[in-house]
């Protein structure tokens, strides 16, 4: 078991997931995010080879369109 801060809050994980794995485990849709893990921007192709580790920092946001 692992524990990783996702968004700001604890949360321990059974098994190593994927960055894909874990949006999908939250029922998140991949396509409307934007993901930062350990403050670092991860671009969506890399998000199902990075598999999450003990103590990672993952914040998620919301992509919006405006101008």
């Amino acid at each position: 078991m692992i524990t990783i801060e996702f968004n700001g809050l604890a949360q321990e994980l059974g098994y190593n997931s994927s960055l894909l794995q874990l949006i999908e485990l939250k029922n998140l849709n991949p396509k409307s995010l934007a993901l930062v893990l350990n403050d670092q921007v991860v671009p969506r192709s890399r998000w199902a080879q990075i598999e999450c580790q003990h103590s990672d920092k993952i914040d998620v946001f919301s992509a919006v369109a405006g101008g």
